[in-house]
């Protein structure tokens, strides 16, 4: 019999706001509050938020929960779904073991907070178990959910949005266990919507999943008691070559994988797997002159993972842009800069962008990274110029904001603030707010949180 991860899960959830956070943990919760609220308003106004915001009122509902973008409230389940596609828009929000936590926690938290009332404590604690039961399904699938079609986010997020979820409203280990497998029950998303408007919508429709799975959970909807084992469970159902395993018991509340894994937060608005490319081809270009127009072929060196989640080699538009190495390299070249600025339709078909990203050359290895089993143990891009000289990017192994490499506390207040000039939204304000996500644990509860304009 497999280890009876739903109710171990259910458990640890029930148990979660009385569970001492260990330090480290809690600066994981800070952070993933803090950037998730920066990008989340930066992405407001995407045309994909835009459209799922009309619809979104259009349907109606009682008016509970604050929505990006708007001054209206909606359910709780209709602004987890806005303000979670909001953060997930600009490909911006942070990542972790894979997968975009903060984008669907965070806006999960946010809306039941607001509908039902919630300590700081008690939302940095939802945030903490919504990560932990999150990582521990998807670290226990050792082969690659994009072999099979799956994105990571949008299958298993629902999960950790109802673990989230049932920890804001105080769900009991069986209520709690049935959030769980309902939300087993809302799981998908392919990889083939990547690049269009369906991507970001993957992370509010895991956000809405989980609220709505922990909201029908609580007014009695039952589900099976093994729906992420089970044999026809979720985890089966989704592994690509059934190397899932089954039999591990999670150390929940005792190996705290927030502490280790941490969160990477982006410092471009592009794809995770593209960080450090345009790291390296900026330091390349900060330490000598290369005059795009010279440049004859470009081999970027990366892995095969990381290669399959930028499946656009020639991109036509900034959608298809945030998943193209070739983009970013190209763009990196030749404005030395990749931004809000950059990441729009008008530069990605630039005629020298075009002829550049044609000229690159992607080599993968299956080499991994120790610690890090998507990413070759070092990214280097070769130029080749047309003098027949080649130059090389520095080898880069970890992109600035890794968790191993973070951003220092001014440059992600930098980014935070240039997320909310993007939203027009006042400094003296964006200061402020700021500042309460640095202390989100510390707060009285969701209404100290001044986000709406």
């Amino acid at each position: 019999m497999p280890t009876p991860l739903t109710r171990l899960y259910a458990s640890f959830l029930a148990a979660a706001s009385d569970t001492p956070i260990p330090p480290a943990a809690l600066e994981v919760a800070r952070l993933g509050f803090t950037d998730c609220m920066g990008v989340m308003l930066a992405g407001a106004d995407e045309e994909a938020v835009r459209r799922l915001r009309t619809h979104v009122l259009d349907q109606g509902g009682h008016p509970r929960s604050r929505m990006a973008g708007s001054t209206q409230r909606v359910t709780a389940v209709q602004a987890a779904l806005v303000n979670a596609t909001a953060a997930h828009a600009m490909d911006y929000d942070d990542f972790a073991f894979s997968n975009h936590p903060s984008a669907v926690l965070v806006p999960t938290i946010l809306a039941v907070a607001d509908a039902q009332g919630a300590t700081g404590a008690r939302m940095a604690a939802a945030y903490i178990a919504g990560y932990e039961v999150w990582a521990d399904l998807m670290l226990r699938e050792r082969d690659l959910f994009y072999e099979r079609g799956w994105h990571p986010t949008a299958v298993l997020g629902p999960i950790g949005a109802a673990a989230a979820a049932a920890v804001v409203m105080g769900l009991d280990e069986t209520t709690a266990r049935h959030a769980l497998a309902l939300s087993a029950s809302d799981s998908g998303g392919v990889f083939e919507n990547f690049g269009t408007m369906a991507k970001p919508w993957h992370g509010g429709r895991a956000a809405a999943a989980g609220v709505n799975a922990a909201s029908l959970a609580a007014c009695g909807l039952a589900a099976s008691a093994t729906a992420l084992e089970g044999r026809h469970g979720l985890l089966r159902a989704l592994s690509p070559q059934g190397n899932v395993d089954l039999d591990t018991a999670p150390a929940l509340g005792q190996t705290w994988r927030s502490t280790v894994f941490r969160l990477n937060i982006k410092k471009y608005p592009t794809v995770g797997a593209s960080q450090r490319g345009i790291d390296a081809v900026l330091a390349l270009v900060q330490r000598e002159t290369v005059e795009p127009a010279r440049v004859r072929r470009i081999v970027a060196h990366v892995s095969e993972r990381h290669a399959a989640v930028m499946p656009y080699h020639l991109p036509q538009d900034a959608l298809q842009a945030k998943f193209s190495l070739e983009f970013a390299l190209a763009c990196a070249l030749v404005h030395k800069a990749v931004g809000f600025a950059q990441l729009v339709d008008e530069v990605v078909r630039e005629p020298l962008v075009q002829q550049l990203m044609a000229r690159v050359e992607i080599q993968t290895t299956a080499e991994f990274e120790p610690g890090w089993r998507d990413a070759a143990p070092f990214d280097v891009i070769h130029f080749t110029l047309d003098d027949g000289r080649e130059v090389s990017t520095p080898r880069v192994r970890r992109a600035t904001g890794h968790s191993d490499t973070p951003l220092a506390e001014h440059e992600l207040r930098g980014k935070f603030l240039g997320c909310t000039r993007h939203a027009r939204l006042p400094d003296a304000d964006a200061q402020r707010l700021f500042d309460a996500m640095q202390g989100i644990d510390r707060l009285r509860g969701a209404e100290d949180i001044g986000w709406l304009s």
